[in-house]
């Protein structure tokens, strides 16, 4: 009798955590895409891939910047997506997969100047995801991710990699 109890417990425990997991939110289709392409960059060590899918930067932020200095910012942008992406790896091991939590959606015109300016216009969206990774099992992601059109592909303008509490 002993045992069926140890047994039941066992199975309402199971039952109770499993319970408490927060169902996956809805992605966009072209969202999911960068997803797809982002953790899998990190799953294969893909730094190169990486670098192509991070760090947006408007059409305003590139008429700024002086002449000839565009390959700079590649170059330094580059830089700190691998320094990142060692940095991540040291902290948390190698990446094993991950879930989307929340995604908000949001679309900034032209014509809302402020916004637009300080953001670029296009489809800007924020997720929040949870990685798992080889080291540290829990490691919140978040993305704020922009596409100029709707037609254009998403790019990340910036990310935080931090473990869950």
């Amino acid at each position: 009798m002993r045992a069926f109890t140890v047994v039941t417990v066992l199975v309402l425990l199971i039952a109770c955590t499993r319970s408490k997991e927060e169902p996956p939110a809805s992605v966009p289709a072209d969202c999911q895409q960068f997803l797809d392409q982002y953790f899998g960059a990190w799953k294969s060590k893909d730094v190169g891939r990486l670098q192509a899918l991070s760090y947006y930067l408007s059409p305003e932020g590139r008429s700024r910047l002086p002449e000839g200095s565009l390959e700079l910012w590649h170059q330094s942008k580059n830089q700190l997506v691998t320094e990142n992406f060692q940095r991540v790896t040291g902290l948390f091991g190698d990446f094993k997969d991950y879930k989307v939590l929340t995604v908000k959606t949001t679309a900034i015109s032209a014509q809302d100047q402020p916004a637009a300016n300080m953001m670029g216009s296009g489809v800007h969206t924020e997720l929040v995801c949870k990685a798992r990774f080889s080291k540290k099992r829990d490691v919140q992601v978040g993305f704020h991710l922009i596409k100029e059109t709707e037609g254009s592909q998403y790019v990340a303008a910036a990310w935080n990699f931090q473990a869950a509490p």
